[in-house]
């Protein structure tokens, strides 16, 4: 089965709401799953960002129809990522197993994510299973990106999402280490790619807001120095938006999921 590239996968989402709503993941999986190996990972990338950003109905036993809700949207997730594991331990040559192993490292990070309750306006709904599920989508991409050799950037990214969820599971000493190792990534990739390092109007998004997640961790940890740092990352956050014209999108966002998660977690304990 195959159509033009110009036309996929975009094409195939009237038939994934269907599925969806008529007959659950399962459908999802199984329409997929009739796609050549190449076009179903593209068709998972795809129908992940789609369930994650589209609303669509799932007819349920009664016969009474949910709205957009995560379960249905984790099934589908966690069948791409394992599709392309599959594909990757069964490749025979090694830039093939790299290519397909590091589709479902980016498919992990992105189910980590989109599951994360740090979001600005987000109001979906999340239960304990999953942050449970984000905190191993989590520690997975962090294995597989050891193992793929990725650069310190995207390490930084995989151990914010983790601490993110520890912060949701409420473990904060686990999710401070996180965060301080996440820290430690974006230095070490400012300094590889000689941009400034330390905390400042000048230094990279990543640094700033593995800085202020941290301070939220230590702070939930009942260290005063959390809050300190926490208020320092919104600072600078401030005066980038005023400040830099080139940063004012990155800031702005950046200082609206630190307050987000601060009014969700610490509330009057900043």
């Amino acid at each position: 089965m195959s159509i033009p590239s110009t036309e996929f996968p975009e094409v195939h989402w009237e038939r994934l709401r269907q599925e969806m709503e008529e007959h659950g993941p399962e459908g999802v999986i199984r329409f997929i799953g009739s796609f050549e190996p190449k076009e179903r990972l593209n068709l998972y990338s795809f129908a992940q960002r789609a369930f994650n950003s589209r609303e669509f109905n799932v007819r349920g036993w009664g016969g009474e129809k949910r709205g957009k809700n995560f379960d249905d949207y984790i099934e589908v997730a966690q069948a791409g990522i394992a599709e392309a594991m599959r594909q990757s331990e069964e490749a025979t040559e090694e830039e093939r197993k790299f290519n397909l192993k590091d589709f479902g490292n980016m498919m992990s990070y992105n189910l980590a994510a989109d599951l994360a309750h740090c979001w600005p306006g987000d109001e979906m709904p999340r239960e304990q299973k999953h942050f449970e599920i984000g905190l191993k989508a989590a520690e997975n991409c962090i294995r597989w990106r050891e193992e793929l050799n990725k650069p310190a950037s995207r390490r930084s990214m995989a151990c914010w999402a983790r601490g993110m969820h520890q912060i949701s599971l409420g473990n904060p000493a686990a999710a401070a280490d996180s965060f301080e190792l996440a820290l430690d990534y974006s230095l070490q990739d400012a300094a590889e790619n000689n941009r400034p390092g330390g905390i400042s109007p000048e230094s990279s998004f990543d640094t700033i807001l593995d800085s202020g997640y941290l301070g939220i961790a230590e702070a939930l940890m009942g260290k005063p120095e959390g809050r300190e740092r926490y208020i320092e990352a919104c600072r600078i956050f401030r005066t980038q938006a005023e400040q830099f014209e080139d940063k004012k999108e990155d800031a702005t966002f950046g200082l609206e999921q630190l307050e987000t998660v601060e009014k969700r977690y610490l509330k009057d304990r900043l």
